[in-house]
């Protein structure tokens, strides 16, 4: 029997929601006027960056590169 390719749930799709709810969490704290937000909602988006981590791991997938500009760079001799 024919079965569609999308019937089956993708298997990262909590982690993803997960680095989501982390780059909210950022902007908001880009954002936030009191330093005492700033500071909570900064902790919040390291605790939704760690949940996806930890999601990755129970999916059994690769970590991820870390991200930025230079991130993966390699050193000049």
């Amino acid at each position: 029997m024919f079965e569609p390719p999308f019937t089956k749930a993708v298997p990262f799709a909590k982690a993803t929601r997960f680095r989501s709810n982390a780059t909210a969490c950022g902007t908001f704290a880009a954002n936030a006027v009191s330093p005492s937000d700033r500071a909570l909602l900064l902790r919040m988006q390291r605790a939704w960056l760690d949940r996806a981590r930890h999601q990755d791991t129970i999916d059994e997938l690769p970590p991820r590169p870390p991200a930025g500009i230079g991130a993966l760079a390699v050193p000049r001799r």
